[in-house]
């Protein structure tokens, strides 16, 4: 072996040693890089729950409205108030039984803004309703479409809260 064919294999180990530098240097920036890609995935995890939060309508049903020097009726007048930071839309409140969850009555209200009440909604046989151990739940989204949901107990006068669709309601 001469001394041109002795400088042409140190040559391609000094190539070959060069490519497998720059392919280590590589691998380690994917490295670094898939890292830096996971922490900003999270950090824009947390920014979408802190945006949502921001937007949550969460709806409390509220006591009885009393009506002055009225005869007793067969109706109680409630509504609704908005205790969340966003508009509650596509409000659906369900009348039903607190064990079953069959439906009495559906009826829908309107849109209900930030520390805003409803509009008054009837209940229908307050009295007979507490003997059926009846509940009411209110159905809800918010500006980007996340549906939530309201349960109160009429005779604990309980709240309980969800998101989703209710899975206590017989549909």
């Amino acid at each position: 072996m001469g001394a041109f064919e002795l400088a042409l294999v140190a040559l391609n180990l000094l190539i070959a040693t060069i490519y497998a530098a720059i392919l280590w240097v590589m691998v380690q920036q994917r490295r670094i890089m898939d890292e830096q890609l996971k922490a900003m995935q999270s950090q824009l995890r947390e920014a979408e729950r802190t945006r949502m939060a921001a937007n949550r309508p969460v709806l409390r049903v509220e006591p009885p409205i009393l009506m002055p020097a009225a005869p007793p009726t067969p109706v109680e007048l409630r509504r609704l108030r908005n205790i969340g930071v966003g508009v509650a839309l596509e409000v659906v409140y369900f009348l039903h039984e607190w064990g079953t969850g069959v439906i009495l009555m559906v009826s829908g209200l309107d849109p209900v803004g930030a520390g805003e009440f409803s509009r008054e909604f009837f209940i229908p046989y307050p009295q007979q309703l507490l003997a059926l151990d009846a509940a009411l739940t209110v159905t809800y989204a918010d500006v980007f479409g996340n549906r939530y949901w309201t349960l109160y107990h009429f005779l604990s006068q309980a709240h309980s809260f969800g998101e989703g669709e209710p899975p206590h309601l017989k549909r």
